[in-house]
Protein backbone atom coordinates (compact mmCIF):
# COMPACT_ATOMS: atom_id res chain seq x y z
CA UNK A 1 0.00 0.00 0.00
CA UNK A 2 1.26 3.75 -0.63
CA UNK A 3 -0.39 6.90 0.33
CA UNK A 4 0.07 8.84 -2.83
CA UNK A 5 -0.85 12.26 -1.75
CA UNK A 6 -2.19 13.27 1.28
CA UNK A 7 -3.50 17.17 2.37
CA UNK A 8 -3.46 19.16 5.86
CA UNK A 9 -6.91 19.93 6.73
CA UNK A 10 -7.01 22.98 9.22
CA UNK A 11 -9.54 21.24 11.43
CA UNK A 12 -10.73 17.63 12.03
CA UNK A 13 -13.98 16.94 9.15
CA UNK A 14 -16.88 15.67 10.06
CA UNK A 15 -17.91 13.65 6.86
CA UNK A 16 -15.04 11.19 5.36
CA UNK A 17 -15.94 10.17 1.69
CA UNK A 18 -14.58 6.86 0.55
CA UNK A 19 -14.88 6.22 -3.09
CA UNK A 20 -13.41 3.02 -4.51
CA UNK A 21 -11.45 2.09 -7.97
CA UNK A 22 -10.28 -1.11 -9.24
CA UNK A 23 -8.20 0.71 -12.14
CA UNK A 24 -12.14 0.56 -14.29
CA UNK A 25 -12.84 4.24 -14.08
CA UNK A 26 -12.47 6.33 -17.28
CA UNK A 27 -14.15 9.35 -15.88
CA UNK A 28 -13.70 11.38 -12.34
CA UNK A 29 -16.47 13.32 -12.65
CA UNK A 30 -17.42 12.81 -9.25
CA UNK A 31 -14.48 14.52 -7.29
CA UNK A 32 -15.60 17.93 -9.65
CA UNK A 33 -19.06 17.62 -7.79
CA UNK A 34 -17.94 17.25 -4.55
CA UNK A 35 -15.19 20.07 -4.73
CA UNK A 36 -18.73 22.37 -5.42
CA UNK A 37 -20.29 21.72 -2.27
CA UNK A 38 -22.10 24.91 -0.68
CA UNK A 39 -20.43 23.78 2.57
CA UNK A 40 -16.97 24.95 3.94
CA UNK A 41 -14.46 22.22 2.07
CA UNK A 42 -12.75 21.91 5.44
CA UNK A 43 -15.79 20.51 6.68
CA UNK A 44 -15.27 17.03 4.88
CA UNK A 45 -12.67 14.98 3.29
CA UNK A 46 -12.12 13.01 0.11
CA UNK A 47 -10.11 9.67 0.22
CA UNK A 48 -9.93 7.90 -3.02
CA UNK A 49 -8.55 4.14 -2.81
CA UNK A 50 -7.22 2.28 -6.33
CA UNK A 51 -7.18 -1.34 -5.49
CA UNK A 52 -4.44 -2.32 -7.88
CA UNK A 53 -1.60 -0.31 -9.05
CA UNK A 54 -2.78 2.40 -11.13
CA UNK A 55 -2.26 6.19 -10.90
CA UNK A 56 -4.65 8.11 -12.57
CA UNK A 57 -3.59 10.87 -14.78
CA UNK A 58 -6.61 12.23 -14.22
CA UNK A 59 -6.28 12.65 -10.58
CA UNK A 60 -2.82 13.48 -10.97
CA UNK A 61 -3.64 16.58 -13.69
CA UNK A 62 -6.81 17.60 -11.33
CA UNK A 63 -4.32 18.12 -8.00
CA UNK A 64 -1.94 19.80 -10.22
CA UNK A 65 -5.05 22.53 -11.53
CA UNK A 66 -6.06 22.74 -7.94
CA UNK A 67 -2.62 23.65 -6.50
CA UNK A 68 -2.15 26.06 -10.03
CA UNK A 69 -5.41 27.98 -9.04
CA UNK A 70 -4.48 28.31 -5.09
CA UNK A 71 -7.74 25.86 -4.59
CA UNK A 72 -7.88 23.16 -1.99
CA UNK A 73 -6.67 19.92 -3.01
CA UNK A 74 -9.49 18.39 -4.87
CA UNK A 75 -8.57 14.79 -2.98
CA UNK A 76 -7.03 14.77 0.53
CA UNK A 77 -5.78 11.11 0.48
CA UNK A 78 -5.08 9.38 -2.67
CA UNK A 79 -4.22 5.72 -1.72
CA UNK A 80 -2.91 2.53 -3.89
CA UNK A 81 -2.74 -0.90 -2.49
CA UNK A 82 -1.09 -2.54 -4.73
CA UNK A 83 -2.75 -5.36 -5.13
CA UNK A 84 -1.64 -8.19 -7.49
CA UNK A 85 -3.51 -8.04 -11.20
CA UNK A 86 -4.51 -11.47 -11.18
CA UNK A 87 -6.42 -11.09 -7.65
CA UNK A 88 -10.10 -10.47 -7.77
CA UNK A 89 -10.73 -6.61 -6.15
CA UNK A 90 -12.77 -6.74 -3.02
CA UNK A 91 -14.82 -3.78 -2.46
CA UNK A 92 -14.74 -4.82 1.48
CA UNK A 93 -11.36 -4.55 1.89
CA UNK A 94 -10.65 -1.06 0.32
CA UNK A 95 -13.83 0.24 2.23
CA UNK A 96 -11.86 -0.73 5.58
CA UNK A 97 -8.71 0.74 4.54
CA UNK A 98 -10.95 3.62 4.15
CA UNK A 99 -12.38 3.81 7.54
CA UNK A 100 -8.39 3.30 8.68
CA UNK A 101 -7.42 6.10 6.85
CA UNK A 102 -10.77 7.76 7.64
CA UNK A 103 -10.28 11.35 10.29
CA UNK A 104 -14.17 12.43 10.03
CA UNK A 105 -17.19 11.75 12.58
CA UNK A 106 -19.35 10.28 9.66
CA UNK A 107 -18.29 7.94 7.05
CA UNK A 108 -19.79 8.16 3.76
CA UNK A 109 -19.17 5.67 1.14
CA UNK A 110 -20.52 6.30 -2.52
CA UNK A 111 -20.27 5.25 -5.97
CA UNK A 112 -17.09 6.62 -7.64
CA UNK A 113 -19.16 7.28 -11.16
CA UNK A 114 -21.83 9.40 -9.43
CA UNK A 115 -23.17 13.01 -10.31
CA UNK A 116 -24.55 14.89 -6.54
CA UNK A 117 -25.73 18.22 -5.75
CA UNK A 118 -24.06 21.14 -4.27
CA UNK A 119 -25.93 20.46 -1.22
CA UNK A 120 -25.01 16.67 -0.71
CA UNK A 121 -22.18 17.09 2.13
CA UNK A 122 -24.36 19.37 4.12
CA UNK A 123 -27.39 17.45 3.71
CA UNK A 124 -25.33 14.44 5.40
CA UNK A 125 -24.35 16.66 8.29
CA UNK A 126 -27.64 17.85 9.12
CA UNK A 127 -29.04 14.77 9.18
CA UNK A 128 -26.72 13.49 12.11
CA UNK A 129 -26.97 16.34 13.81
CA UNK A 130 -30.96 15.43 14.39
CA UNK A 131 -30.01 12.50 15.22
CA UNK A 132 -26.60 10.43 14.81
CA UNK A 133 -28.05 6.93 15.48
CA UNK A 134 -28.33 6.85 12.01
CA UNK A 135 -27.29 4.83 9.25
CA UNK A 136 -28.21 7.10 6.15
CA UNK A 137 -28.75 5.78 2.38
CA UNK A 138 -29.66 7.84 -0.49
CA UNK A 139 -31.08 6.26 -3.43
CA UNK A 140 -29.65 6.80 -7.19
CA UNK A 141 -31.50 8.19 -10.08
CA UNK A 142 -30.53 6.21 -13.46
CA UNK A 143 -30.36 7.37 -16.93
CA UNK A 144 -29.61 4.93 -19.49
CA UNK A 145 -29.36 7.14 -22.60
CA UNK A 146 -26.11 6.91 -24.28
CA UNK A 147 -25.78 10.16 -25.34
CA UNK A 148 -24.11 11.22 -22.03
CA UNK A 149 -21.10 8.84 -22.73
CA UNK A 150 -18.07 9.63 -22.90
CA UNK A 151 -19.45 11.85 -19.47
CA UNK A 152 -20.28 15.72 -20.65
CA UNK A 153 -21.51 17.24 -17.23
CA UNK A 154 -25.21 17.18 -18.30
CA UNK A 155 -27.91 18.90 -15.83
CA UNK A 156 -29.63 17.23 -13.81
CA UNK A 157 -32.74 18.35 -15.98
CA UNK A 158 -31.64 15.97 -18.65
CA UNK A 159 -30.94 13.14 -16.43
CA UNK A 160 -34.63 13.12 -15.28
CA UNK A 161 -35.65 13.60 -18.63
CA UNK A 162 -35.67 11.10 -21.68
CA UNK A 163 -33.55 8.05 -21.10
CA UNK A 164 -34.39 7.91 -17.29
CA UNK A 165 -35.50 4.31 -15.96
CA UNK A 166 -36.40 4.86 -12.31
CA UNK A 167 -38.16 7.75 -11.65
CA UNK A 168 -40.69 9.87 -12.68
CA UNK A 169 -40.14 14.02 -12.87
CA UNK A 170 -37.11 13.37 -10.50
CA UNK A 171 -38.95 10.98 -8.16
CA UNK A 172 -37.92 7.28 -7.26
CA UNK A 173 -40.37 5.04 -9.29
CA UNK A 174 -43.09 4.51 -5.90
CA UNK A 175 -40.60 6.51 -3.41
CA UNK A 176 -43.32 8.82 -1.73
CA UNK A 177 -45.77 5.43 -0.63
CA UNK A 178 -42.66 3.51 0.38
CA UNK A 179 -41.10 2.61 3.63
CA UNK A 180 -38.01 4.60 4.41
CA UNK A 181 -36.47 2.27 6.68
CA UNK A 182 -35.73 -1.32 6.41
CA UNK A 183 -36.80 -2.87 9.33
CA UNK A 184 -40.57 -1.52 7.91
CA UNK A 185 -40.18 -3.13 5.01
CA UNK A 186 -37.04 -5.34 3.91
CA UNK A 187 -37.85 -5.62 0.46
CA UNK A 188 -36.95 -2.17 -0.32
CA UNK A 189 -33.52 -3.74 -0.22
CA UNK A 190 -34.28 -5.11 -4.26
CA UNK A 191 -36.30 -1.86 -4.91
CA UNK A 192 -33.91 0.66 -4.56
CA UNK A 193 -30.07 1.33 -4.59
CA UNK A 194 -28.70 0.54 -0.90
CA UNK A 195 -24.85 0.46 -2.58
CA UNK A 196 -25.00 3.93 -3.92
CA UNK A 197 -24.39 6.00 -0.83
CA UNK A 198 -23.99 5.26 2.54
CA UNK A 199 -23.59 6.87 5.29
CA UNK A 200 -23.03 6.04 8.97
CA UNK A 201 -20.87 7.20 12.14
CA UNK A 202 -16.96 5.60 12.07
CA UNK A 203 -17.07 4.91 15.49
CA UNK A 204 -20.27 2.93 15.21
CA UNK A 205 -18.42 1.13 12.11
CA UNK A 206 -15.75 0.29 14.29
CA UNK A 207 -17.94 -0.91 17.31
CA UNK A 208 -19.30 -3.53 14.78
CA UNK A 209 -15.91 -4.58 13.33
CA UNK A 210 -15.73 -2.75 10.12
CA UNK A 211 -17.23 -4.26 7.04
CA UNK A 212 -16.78 -7.84 6.27
CA UNK A 213 -13.74 -9.16 4.65
CA UNK A 214 -15.20 -12.89 4.16
CA UNK A 215 -14.61 -14.34 0.42
CA UNK A 216 -18.39 -14.64 -0.47
CA UNK A 217 -18.27 -10.69 -0.97
CA UNK A 218 -15.38 -10.54 -2.97
CA UNK A 219 -15.77 -8.89 -7.07
CA UNK A 220 -18.97 -6.87 -7.33
CA UNK A 221 -22.06 -8.42 -5.66
CA UNK A 222 -22.15 -6.94 -2.10
CA UNK A 223 -21.60 -3.36 -0.87
CA UNK A 224 -21.97 -1.17 2.37
CA UNK A 225 -25.18 -2.43 2.72
CA UNK A 226 -23.68 -5.62 4.43
CA UNK A 227 -22.48 -3.22 7.14
CA UNK A 228 -26.20 -1.14 7.34
CA UNK A 229 -28.04 -5.33 8.58
CA UNK A 230 -25.31 -5.29 11.25
CA UNK A 231 -25.76 -2.08 12.71
CA UNK A 232 -29.54 -2.27 12.26
CA UNK A 233 -28.56 -5.52 14.63
CA UNK A 234 -26.64 -2.75 17.05
CA UNK A 235 -29.38 -1.22 17.75
CA UNK A 236 -28.92 1.81 15.13
CA UNK A 237 -31.81 2.69 13.42
CA UNK A 238 -31.63 3.10 9.38
CA UNK A 239 -33.29 5.72 6.64
CA UNK A 240 -33.71 6.27 2.89
CA UNK A 241 -33.43 9.96 2.69
CA UNK A 242 -36.92 11.23 1.25
CA UNK A 243 -35.92 13.61 -1.12
CA UNK A 244 -31.96 13.73 -1.54
CA UNK A 245 -30.79 11.50 -4.19
CA UNK A 246 -27.74 10.74 -6.23
CA UNK A 247 -27.51 10.86 -10.00
CA UNK A 248 -25.82 8.35 -12.67
CA UNK A 249 -26.00 8.39 -16.54
CA UNK A 250 -25.02 5.47 -18.94
CA UNK A 251 -21.27 4.03 -19.92
CA UNK A 252 -20.03 0.73 -20.73
CA UNK A 253 -19.73 -2.39 -17.89
CA UNK A 254 -21.79 0.02 -15.39
CA UNK A 255 -23.71 -3.17 -14.34
CA UNK A 256 -20.26 -5.15 -13.88
CA UNK A 257 -21.02 -7.13 -16.78
CA UNK A 258 -18.51 -10.44 -16.78
CA UNK A 259 -17.00 -9.17 -13.21
CA UNK A 260 -16.50 -12.11 -10.57
CA UNK A 261 -20.23 -12.57 -8.18
CA UNK A 262 -20.16 -14.09 -5.18
CA UNK A 263 -23.19 -15.71 -3.95
CA UNK A 264 -26.25 -13.84 -4.72
CA UNK A 265 -30.18 -13.92 -5.63
CA UNK A 266 -30.02 -13.35 -8.90
CA UNK A 267 -30.83 -9.80 -8.16
CA UNK A 268 -27.80 -8.08 -7.29
CA UNK A 269 -27.85 -8.97 -3.68
CA UNK A 270 -25.67 -11.15 -1.43
CA UNK A 271 -27.41 -13.79 -0.22
CA UNK A 272 -24.26 -14.21 2.94
CA UNK A 273 -25.40 -10.60 3.79
CA UNK A 274 -28.98 -11.10 3.28
CA UNK A 275 -28.86 -13.55 6.08
CA UNK A 276 -27.65 -10.95 8.29
CA UNK A 277 -30.81 -9.59 9.71
CA UNK A 278 -32.69 -12.72 10.77
CA UNK A 279 -29.40 -14.25 12.59
CA UNK A 280 -28.88 -10.70 15.14
CA UNK A 281 -25.08 -10.86 14.01
CA UNK A 282 -23.22 -7.81 15.04
CA UNK A 283 -19.44 -8.91 13.81
CA UNK A 284 -17.94 -9.38 11.10
CA UNK A 285 -17.44 -13.56 9.46
CA UNK A 286 -13.98 -12.21 8.71
CA UNK A 287 -12.95 -9.08 10.59
CA UNK A 288 -9.98 -6.83 9.47
CA UNK A 289 -7.81 -6.74 12.29
CA UNK A 290 -6.59 -2.91 12.25
CA UNK A 291 -9.88 -2.73 12.64
CA UNK A 292 -10.33 -5.19 15.35
CA UNK A 293 -7.86 -3.68 17.43
CA UNK A 294 -9.62 -0.08 17.45
CA UNK A 295 -12.97 -1.82 18.23
CA UNK A 296 -10.98 -3.48 21.45
CA UNK A 297 -9.71 -0.14 22.38
CA UNK A 298 -12.91 1.47 21.78
CA UNK A 299 -14.59 -0.85 23.87
CA UNK A 300 -11.92 -0.71 26.55
CA UNK A 301 -10.84 -4.26 26.43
Amino acid sequence: MQILFESNHSNLPKVSIIILDWSVRESFHVLDYLNRQRIDRNMYEIIWIEYYDRRAIEIETLIKRHKDLGLPPPIDKWIIMDSPRQECYHKHRMYNLGILNSSGYIVTIMDSDAIVKTTFVETIIREFERDDNLVLHMEQIRNFDKKFYPFNYPVIEDVIDYGCVNAVNGRPNDFDKAAKRLKDDWNIMHVYNYGACFCAKRDDLIRIGGADEHIDYMGHICGPYEMTFRLINAGVQDKLHPNHFLYHVWHPNQGGDNNYCGPNNGKGMSTTAMEIPGTGRILPLVENEEIKKLRLALNGK
